[in-house]
C-alpha cells in the first residue's frame, strides 16, 4: 500500500531546486527489453515477447496495467509485428564472486509501429524525454549508509530492474569522498532536505528521490521517503512481505507521480498554433521542424508562417494547450519569451538549439 502527501517546500528550497532545473534526457533504451528464457522453443519465445511487449507499452504509456481491450490483445498474442530486431544471448548473473549465464530473449521494438498502436488504442502517450531522478536511500539493517552506485545487492538490482521496467531514469549517488564530506546516512533519516539538495547539485538531476527502508518489529518491511521537484515535496509511505515489494512499491509511487504531470491523454487530436523565435537560418529551421516531429506527443507539425525570426506552426497534438507548454518547456530546447507574459503569448516560445 503507498500513500502520498504533497507539500511546498520553504523559499529557500525552491530556490535551490531552481538550480537543478536543466534538460530532460531522452532514453535511447525505452524500445529494448530483455526477457530471461528457459529455451529458443517457439512457445518460450512467444512468452517472453509477450513479456517484453507489455514492458514496453507500460513504459510508454506509463500505465502499470495495460488494458486488454481486442487491439491490444491481438498485439500482444503477435508482438513479432513491432519487432525491430531480437537475438538470444548468454548473460551473467551480475551477482559479485558468482559466475552464472543465464538465457536471456533481447528485443528493440520499432518506436513509429508502438506510438501508432498507442494512439490507435486511446492510450496516453509519455515521451522518451524524462527527468533525472537522484535517488538517495538508505537500509536501516545494521547500519544507515546510503546505497552507493557499486551496490550490487540483489535488492539493489531490484531497484534498477523496476525503474527500467517503468521507464524511470534513476542514479544512485556515487558515495564517493565529495559526498561522504556532504550527506550521511542520518541527512537521509532525519529529512534534512536543504542538505540534501545542496549535496544533489553534482548530479544534475532533475527529482530528488530520499527513501528510508527498514523491518519493523512485526517482521514487515517498510519504505518511506520524499520526491522533491521545483519547489515541491511529495512524501510516500509503503509496506510489504520482503524489501524488493517495498522498493517496487517506492518506484511504482515515483513513476505514478511523473505520469501526472507528464503523460499525453485524450481521445481527439486538435491542431494548436505556437510562434517560435530565434530561428536564423534555414539549419535552424530544419532543426526545430526535426525536433517537433521527434516528440511521441506531437501527431503531426504544419507550418503556417515563416517571416524574419520567427516561425508559427500548427502541432497536431492529444494534449492540452498547458500540458503542451510544459512537455516543451521540461525538454529545455524550446524556453518561454520572457517579454510576453499573456495568455496569448503562453504559446510563445523561443529556440534554444537541438539538445
Amino acid at each position: 500500500m503507498v500513500r502520498l502527501f504533497v507539500t511546498r517546500l520553504p523559499a529557500l528550497l525552491i530556490l535551490i531546486c531552481s538550480c537543478l532545473e536543466l534538460r530532460a534526457d531522452v532514453i535511447d533504451w525505452l524500445y529494448d527489453v530483455e526477457v530471461p528464457v528457459a529455451t529458443q522453443s517457439v512457445s518460450d519465445t512467444r512468452a517472453a515477447a509477450a513479456r517484453a511487449f507489455s514492458t514496453v507499452l507500460t513504459r510508454v504509456t506509463g500505465l502499470k496495467a495495460i488494458p486488454r481491450n481486442p487491439l491490444l490483445a491481438g498485439a500482444l498474442r503477435n508482438p513479432e509485428r513491432f519487432y525491430a530486431r531480437y537475438r538470444f544471448v548468454r548473460k551473467e548473473s551480475g551477482v559479485k564472486n558468482i559466475v552464472d549465464h543465464e538465457m536471456v530473449f533481447e528485443v528493440s521494438f520499432d518506436p513509429r509501429a508502438v506510438q501508432d498502436l498507442v494512439r490507435s488504442a486511446a492510450l496516453p502517450i509519455w515521451s522518451a524525454n524524462r527527468p533525472r531522478i537522484l535517488a538517495w536511500i538508505v537500509l536501516e539493517e545494521g547500519s544507515s549508509n546510503v546505497v552507493a552506485s557499486d551496490d550490487t545487492s540483489p535488492w539493489v538490482r531490484t531497484i534498477r530492474a523496476r525503474s527500467r521496467d517503468r521507464g524511470l531514469l534513476v542514479q544512485l549517488p556515487l558515495m564517493d569522498l565529495e559526498d561522504h564530506e556532504r550527506i550521511s546516512g542520518s541527512t537521509i533519516l532525519g529529512g534534512f532536505s536543504e542538505q540534501i539538495l545542496r549535496a544533489s547539485e553534482r548530479y544534475a538531476a532533475q527529482y530528488v528521490l530520499t527513501t528510508r527502508i527498514w523491518k519493523d518489529a512485526g517482521g514487515l518491511w517498510r519504505g518511506a521517503g520524499a520526491l522533491m521537484f521545483e519547489g515541491r515535496q511529495t512524501n510516500f509511505a509503503h509496506e510489504g512481505e520482503t524489501i524488493g515489494e517495498v522498493c517496487t512499491g517506492v518506484l511504482d509511487a515515483v513513476a505514478d507521480e511523473l505520469v501526472q504531470r507528464f503523460v499525453v491523454f485524450g481521445l481527439h487530436t486538435e491542431g494548436v498554433s505556437i510562434w517560435v523565435s530565434g530561428i536564423t537560418s534555414a539549419l535552424e529551421y530544419g532543426a526545430l521542424l526535426r525536433y517537433l516531429q521527434s516528440l511521441e506527443f506531437i501527431d503531426r507539425v504544419d507550418v503556417a508562417e515563416v517571416s524574419v525570426n520567427q516561425v508559427r506552426m500548427v502541432v497536431h497534438t492529444r494534449s492540452t494547450l498547458g500540458r503542451l507548454s510544459e512537455l516543451l518547456y521540461s525538454d529545455g530546447v524550446l524556453t518561454k519569451d520572457a517579454n510576453k507574459n499573456s495568455a496569448f503569448d503562453s504559446n510563445q516560445y523561443v529556440w534554444r538549439g537541438e539538445p
